[in-house]
């Protein structure tokens, strides 16, 4: 069944498909899961005001170029120290102090080099590995070639080998 566009249902479904993809590429840009979930509203909302003008073939790539401008628009007036919640230590258990020291110390580490890093990079990193989106999923997201996404990963992954300290 075809749903037509600018419908109730459309937008329901919509919705209910590229919510968690878009709060999550606003939390890569932000990473504040606070402000994604408060922007994250917004871009439905401009997505139902521009209901009946929208195409159902570039509807998801429209609504990451929506998230985007909404985040700029809010990032211009505010900036934001990105930090990525880490759940992993939740689940340590048994271990020694000095381990989990140590292992906290390195997430800081690598929760900084995410967030230093270069925008592109930073989300092709984790749409990838946060999202398990594959490259040509990341590719028809953000509308670029899936080149594109692979020289953004391998200069993602390049930087954190060499902050983290890996020798290749």
């Amino acid at each position: 069944m075809i749903v037509e566009t600018g419908t109730k249902k459309w937008f329901k479904d919509l919705f209910d498909e590229n919510y968690e993809y878009i709060r999550n590429y606003l939390f890569y840009l932000s990473g504040d899961a606070e402000l994604a979930d408060d922007l994250v509203q917004d871009v439905f909302l401009q997505l139902w005001e521009k209901r009946n003008t929208v195409k159902n073939k570039t509807v998801r790539a429209f609504l990451f170029t929506i998230a985007r401008n909404i985040f700029l628009k809010n990032y211009r007036q505010k900036k934001y120290d990105l930090k990525f919640k880490s759940t992993y230590f939740e689940e340590i258990e048994n271990e020694s102090p000095e381990y989990i020291l140590e292992l906290k110390e390195f997430d800081e580490k690598l929760q900084k080099t995410i967030s230093d890093l270069p925008e592109k990079c930073r989300i092709v990193y984790l749409m990838n590995r946060m999202d398990d989106m594959k490259y040509s999923q990341i590719a028809d997201t953000l509308q670029v070639s899936v080149k594109a996404v692979e020289k953004q990963m391998s200069k993602a992954l390049a930087i954190l080998r060499k902050e983290l300290g890996y020798k290749m």
